[in-house]
């Protein structure tokens, strides 16, 4: 095939000639195409003998100083990003903060799920959003109906009434997979979900809705559900936060009963021990994290969402009244839950079957535990005084409720506890995460918490088992 290789001073090139005898046949139209492509590649790659290695050289300088400019470049403009005008970390809470010069929306081009554009595997790379934060399978597809400025973020606090109002939005946070959503606008506008250490919501949603609760009767139900019955079974059942539950249960024998965690954990002459008392003092703050539903308190949802995010409010106390407010305040119907289907319209789940007298409290006991959620009680108030559906006199009305149990820390606002008020930034960080800012902490405690069996996949319409499994990190027992 190749006949000739022909040299001359300032070019080597290769020629593709055919063998030509007197009996070939002339080449079809393929093979001569062929050979025309092979003498065209042969003439690009035509080679200078005279200054080709001086050429090159050269070349090669120039793109070694183009490529350390553009490193240099990434890196003065990356530097410049993260600085700030003062000490203080700068937060990215929402792209429609004015005080914020950097008001463009970052987006991580490494999710786990581009086509979702879960907030959640945006901020925690190659996370996956766990089942139980979504809305049940069959209602997901409505959010891709709903214009993005009527989009509601679903604020669920722990052991507030949150499951049994999620439940009734079409989430699938413990509930039944045969419960459907209730009619109107609430229900379909609610797309996403902020519970405790999931962040799910987009910072531009139109309302946070909040399920509220008296914080004495919350910090009540939070210590009876999340005790354990026993080590053998918190061990089996709940093995990510067995160390933590351990710690304050089970390390100090006198709180299994609530009113012994108050007289012994909380008091100065209480019976147990010192480190017993540093740590009941900082599990009811929401200082440490012993107890999921304590540690994630009103603080820290109301600061894990904008600044100037708009608020919506569902009072536990009066649960179907504040529900038909917030849902005629968006536009739907004035009652769209008759009252007198109060009782059998939105159903109660998730409750503790344990015995509900370890969580009663002596009238001393409770002026201790005020005492103790002062600042919670500041900012159980802010929820209220923010929320848009509320008039004054409901907001008073709580307010009023509260001071039943709590008279000398009801009126008490901010600045005027015995405690000041926590700075939970750290904390919101690390596991509330923020899309443009990751403590190497959080990465790790997200990292422990994504590789539990909360994250695992599960064999779909087979998520039904004999018991209710725990919210805080666990692969839950219904089809999502």
């Amino acid at each position: 095939m190749f006949r000739a290789l022909k040299e001359d001073p300032n070019h080597i090139y290769v020629m593709c000639i055919p063998n030509s005898t007197p009996t070939a046949a002339r080449p079809l139209q393929k093979a001569r195409s062929k050979m025309q492509r092979a003498e065209s590649f042969a003439r690009r790659f035509t080679l200078m003998n005279g200054d080709h290695e001086q050429h090159g050289s050269k070349s090669k300088s120039r793109l070694y100083m183009m490529f350390a400019a553009a490193i240099g470049t990434i890196f003065i403009t990356h530097l410049l990003s993260t600085m700030n005008d003062g000490n203080s970390i700068n937060l990215r809470f929402s792209s429609n903060n004015k005080n914020q010069k950097d008001t463009k929306i970052k987006t991580n081009k490494f999710s786990y799920s581009k086509k979702e554009k879960s907030p959640y595997e945006q901020i925690w790379i190659n996370s996956k959003l766990p089942g139980w934060a979504k809305k049940k399978r069959e209602f997901r597809r409505i959010e891709k109906t709903i214009p993005a400025s009527e989009r509601i973020c679903y604020v669920h606090v722990g052991k507030a009434g949150g499951s049994s109002v999620g439940c009734s939005l079409g989430f699938s946070l413990h509930c039944n997979h045969t419960q459907a959503p209730l009619e109107g606008l609430l229900p379909q506008r609610a797309t996403r979900l902020f519970h405790a250490d999931t962040y799910d919501c987009h910072d531009d949603s139109a309302y946070f809705l909040f399920v509220v609760r008296d914080p004495i009767e919350r910090i009540k139900s939070a210590f009876l559900y999340e005790r354990p019955t026993s080590e053998k079974s918190l061990k089996k059942r709940f093995p990510e936060l067995y160390e933590r539950r351990k710690n304050l249960y089970l390390d100090c024998p006198s709180f299994g009963v609530f009113e012994s965690f108050v007289q012994d954990g909380l008091t100065k002459h209480g019976r147990a021990s010192d480190v017993c008392k540093i740590r009941a003092f900082t599990a009811v703050r929401g200082e440490r994290h012993f107890s999921c539903h304590m540690y994630f308190n009103y603080q820290f949802h109301l600061e894990g969402i904008p600044s100037d995010g708009k608020i919506l409010v569902i009072r536990n106390e009066h649960l179907i009244e504040d529900w038909n407010g917030a849902e005629h305040f968006i536009g739907g119907e004035r009652e769209i839950i008759p009252p007198e289907e109060a009782n059998t319209t939105i159903v109660a789940v998730n409750k503790s079957k344990k015995d509900g007298k370890d969580k009663e409290l002596s009238e001393e006991s409770t002026k201790i535990l005020c005492r103790q959620l002062c600042n919670e009680i500041v900012n159980y108030k802010k929820i209220l005084r923010r929320a848009l559906n509320l008039n004054y006199a409901q907001v008073e009305q709580s307010v009023e409720e509260l001071r039943e149990t709590c008279p000398d820390y009801a009126d008490v606002e901010e600045g005027e506890c015995p405690v000041a008020m926590p700075d939970i930034r750290e904390k919101l960080i690390n596991t509330r995460g923020y899309e443009d800012m990751v403590m190497e902490d959080g990465y790790y405690i997200n990292k422990e918490k994504l590789e539990t069996t909360m994250h695992t996949k599960q064999a779909e319409e087979k998520m039904e088992a004999k018991e209710l499994m725990d919210d805080d990190g666990y692969a839950l027992p219904y089809s999502v």
